[in-house]
């Protein structure tokens, strides 16, 4: 793929026609020559993919993007490193919603998947179904990977559980693409990647040179925020309660029924209907 928008806005764009893991690939790229920030690696058919706590992540070949992008020197200054997952769903947002109709929205559900939801069904706090997942990995040198997968072309009888869904099956426009491999499947890929890296890089700069415009726009994304959430905790401790905000580190703080709050730094989020 020449991904012609996608050179447009990184300095180093590479498509693999197939990749164990668009994350594993990059950092292999990174051991044998310097690349610099905002190097992409992309495909339309990882083999090997996963995602956090280890799940894996599989796709039909042509119908969905793994993407990884390099971050360097992320957490210097403004937000620690520690907000890329929420940023980066931020970004993967940002390219997504201009697809949909009105009434569907885009939107993170904490803390690191991309999910589109009928407004419609925004009262009983459910968050819709995954487009995306993100996963980041840090690198020796303290540069970040960040990984995503976005659910595209996925046909409604192939999505992989009832929890997920694609832009194609949620009602996206796709403009009559039916896989990456033709022309038009092409041209839509290209068109989210390039969105996807250009808002990545973007907001990778503001996070550092003005922290509170960023965090302010992650909080604007959320799906969890104002909802009735079940946390499963490391330990197989669960607790129920409102998501109400995030903390400096990027952590969900939940208001606990009983009084006092929770702050969830790691594990799993179910919104409660």
């Amino acid at each position: 793929m020449e991904l012609t928008n996608t050179r447009r806005v990184v300095p180093r764009a590479i498509w693999m026609d197939s990749a164990p893991s668009t994350n594993a690939a990059l950092r292999e790229a990174v051991r044998s020559e310097e690349l610099p920030h905002g190097t992409l690696l992309a495909t339309a058919d990882q083999t090997a993919g996963r995602g956090r706590l280890s799940r894996e992540w599989i796709t039909p070949p042509g119908t969905a993007l793994a993407i990884s992008v390099l971050i360097r020197a992320f957490g210097a200054r403004g937000l620690g490193v520690s907000w890329l997952p929420l940023l980066a769903g931020s970004a993967v947002t940002a390219a997504l919603q201009p697809l949909f109709p009105e009434g569907l929205r885009v939107g993170v559900k904490w803390p690191n998947d991309v999910h589109v939801r009928d407004e419609d069904d925004a009262e009983d706090g459910r968050p819709g179904l995954k487009l995306c997942g993100v996963l980041c990995e840090m690198l020796p040198d303290g540069s970040v990977i960040v990984g995503m997968g976005v659910n595209l072309l996925i046909p409604e009888w192939e999505l992989p559980t009832d929890r997920a869904t694609s832009v194609l099956a949620a009602g996206g426009n796709v403009g009559g693409a039916e896989t990456v491999a033709d022309p038009l499947g092409e041209e839509l890929a290209d068109r989210v990647i390039a969105a996807l890296a250009e808002e990545l890089l973007r907001l990778a700069a503001l996070a550092a040179d003005q922290p509170q415009a960023a965090r302010a726009l992650v909080l604007r994304h959320s799906l969890t925020l104002g909802s009735e959430v079940r946390v499963h905790l490391p330990g197989d401790e669960v607790v129920d309660g409102r998501a109400r905000g995030l903390v400096d580190d990027g952590s969900l703080l939940v208001d606990l029924p009983t009084g006092g709050q929770l702050t969830v730094s790691a594990g799993d989020v179910e919104h409660l209907r």
